[in-house]
């Protein structure tokens, strides 16, 4: 009789075990899963240019035959200013005075959009291949003339931003033209 009952224990613990193995599977599958639904989504705006209205220009400059100069332009429209040996020869004539770049930028309204410059541009005269530096390049918004590197779009879109900066002349630099591409890019904050 113990035989019988030792028999039908092993038979029982053996269920038992078979059950708790077969529930466990359920069990871990049931922690270890679950199901959602994210989102996919893409927001079209209308693209963002710039078109260049007005280049760049330091204007006529003489310098000293031993002492280099510089001149600042701003981008706020503030006159040129002139440092060490440079000098403004402009006698009133439009296409020698200094002037800011400016550009208009059109876009999605009522945006905020930046402008990227490069640190400086190197200027090369067409008669002699000398270079000048083109550097402390910065920006200017209409719109919004507080933010340092761009600006905003108005109701329609639209936004003007100018380019000042500061050209370095060496002494007894000969007499040529200086010219000089000035990159930038807009794009969208």
């Amino acid at each position: 009789m113990k035989a019988q009952m030792r028999k039908h224990q092993r038979s029982t613990f053996a269920t038992i075990i078979a059950l708790l193995f077969a529930a466990l599977p359920l069990s871990v599958n049931a922690q270890n899963s679950d199901s959602g639904q994210g989102v996919a989504q893409a927001e079209v705006v209308k693209p963002l240019s710039a078109i260049p209205l007005a280049d760049l220009s330091f204007g006529s400059i003489a310098v000293g035959r031993d002492v280099p100069g510089k001149v600042r332009v701003a981008p706020d429209g503030g006159p040129a200013a002139y440092f060490n040996s440079a000098r403004a020869q402009c006698s009133g004539q439009v296409d020698c005075a200094p002037h800011r770049a400016s550009f208009e930028v059109v876009g999605e309204a009522n945006r905020t959009y930046r402008v990227s410059l490069p640190r400086f541009v190197t200027a090369r005269g067409a008669n002699t291949g000398a270079q000048l530096v083109v550097d402390e390049l910065e920006v200017r918004s209409l719109n919004y003339p507080g933010a340092a590197d761009g600006g905003r779009l108005d109701a329609e879109g639209r936004d003007l931003f100018f380019v000042g900066g500061t050209v370095s002349i060496p002494a007894r630099t000969a007499t040529d033209t200086f010219r000089a591409q000035l990159p930038i890019t807009v794009s969208y904050n």
